[in-house]
């Protein structure tokens, strides 16, 4: 039961951190909203870090995984929800499985069936769907694309990692690698929001620090020790449905027919690449 609440806790704070960034970038610039979330979030992973570091000879590595884990995926996506709903910026970094699976076929020489083939041309169409013909969209949903597949890049890169260390290990101390040219830009940052200091917007960016990241992580590798990835992934579906409704309810963001056409076709590609 209690594996169960915190999944149903995770995904939500996941689905609701395209909310809180949505509503903080009308405040903050992408990288400030970057900068205070870690800020906040590696004092808690540095709990961890100082019990279970990596060996020397791999932080190379594990620093390369944190600059595409944190300043490329978050300042990526921060700054796509300029131009994008919170809603159809959770549709494609939900296109993660499926860039890891193109990835891992490319690179690692995993094996592509004509089941993955056609959930990765489903997932696609559904975001051909839902995109609108204009400039701003366009950059936007390139802008949250690159941060997806940084986030893919980061899975394969650490796929070799995880035969030596456990997920948290290599989650935290790459997380704390990976934020640290983030610092440069902290008093800045700072300064930003004491100018336009607001409680939504520090619960906003409270939020992204402690729950979607550090216990979103946490409840995540807590929910894998039960369940096979394989099939946990599939429960990540939910975490779109859970953005777009916050969207839509606290945001007043759009929510058409032809979204949730695209919502669902993205839905199935996924659950086709995972399930195959």
């Amino acid at each position: 039961m209690l594996r169960w609440i915190i999944l149903s806790a995770t995904i939500i704070f996941w689905g609701l951190a395209f909310t809180a960034i949505k509503y903080a970038v009308t405040y903050l610039d992408p990288i400030a909203i970057a900068t205070l979330r870690f800020a906040i979030a590696d004092l808690m992973f540095l709990a961890i870090v100082v019990r279970t570091r990596v060996e020397k000879e791999d932080l190379p590595v594990v620093f390369l995984l944190g600059i595409f884990g944190v300043p490329l995926y978050h300042i990526c996506l921060n700054l796509g929800e300029n131009y994008v709903s919170s809603g159809v910026a959770s549709l494609i970094v939900a296109l993660a499985p499926v860039l890891v699976l193109i990835l891992s076929w490319a690179f690692l020489g995993e094996k592509m069936t004509p089941k993955k083939v056609a959930g990765t041309i489903l997932a696609f169409s559904g975001i051909a769907l839902i995109s609108k013909p204009t400039s701003g969209d366009f950059i936007g949903i390139l802008l949250v694309f690159i941060s997806t597949l940084s986030a893919a890049i980061y899975t394969v890169l650490g796929k070799r990692l995880m035969k030596k260390y456990d997920a948290i290990t290599l989650t935290s101390n790459s997380m704390i690698l990976g934020s640290l040219p983030l610092l440069l830009f902290l008093p800045r940052s700072i300064s930003q929001m004491v100018t336009n200091l607001s409680l939504n917007l520090e619960l906003s960016i409270l939020f992204l620090g402690v729950f979607s990241t550090y216990l979103g992580y946490m409840g995540w590798y807590y929910f894998l020790k039960t369940e096979e990835a394989s099939k946990a992934s599939i429960f990540l579906l939910a975490i779109p449905l859970v953005s777009l409704a916050a969207g839509s309810l606290l945001l007043n963001e759009e929510l058409t027919l032809t979204i949730i056409a695209g919502t669902l076709a993205v839905i199935a590609g996924i659950l086709l690449v995972v399930r195959s």
